[in-house]
């Protein structure tokens, strides 16, 4: 795991998080808003789960188990990117999960002399987590709000049908 610290290179990332995911970032529940936009405009295959009543358990059970099931759609050779909206990103082997740790950034800038960079979590408690394939072949989607896991690509997606249940989610599109 490397953390992306080129602000221009991590700005051309969400820029096309924004253009080829239409990403709308917004403060709306799922059910209880007035504004209808949803939060993607995906044009790939795509699935729509609610994990609004995922228990502890099946919390564990994604974080053990989402990294294998993006290992065995990725491409030798290729990496993912785990973004944080607003926080920090990273480049990540999903074959490596112990790589997947908080990182201390010396940065004089801050107290202390820097700050923990916290690698995001499959389950979307507070902020957007997405993890994407650095090309954008698929990708997880968590939005915070309206308690949800968008997944795109069709190897993704196909793959994820086959145990998505076990996360304790149900699909809604």
């Amino acid at each position: 795991m490397k953390l992306i610290s080129d602000s221009v290179k991590e700005k051309m990332i969400w820029d096309k998080v924004y253009e080829k995911l239409g990403f709308h970032p917004s403060c709306s529940y799922r059910g209880h808003s007035m504004d209808v936009k949803l939060p993607f405009e995906i044009k790939e295959t795509y699935a729509v789960y609610a994990v609004d009543e995922m228990t502890a358990t099946e919390i564990d059970y994604l974080q053990n188990n989402m990294n294998r099931i993006f290992a065995s759609v990725l491409c030798k050779g290729k990496y993912m990117y785990a973004l944080d909206w607003q926080h920090s990103s990273f480049i990540f082997n999903p074959a490596e999960p112990e790589e997947q740790k908080n990182l201390w950034i010396e940065d004089r800038n801050y107290s202390g002399g820097g700050y923990y960079a916290y690698f995001p979590s499959f389950y979307p408690d507070g902020d957007y987590y997405f993890f994407i394939e650095e090309d954008f072949a698929f990708g997880f989607l968590g939005h915070p709000w309206r308690q949800e896991i968008w997944i795109f690509g069709d190897t993704l997606v196909k793959k994820t049908e086959e145990i998505y249940d076990s996360f304790g989610w149900k699909r809604l599109v």
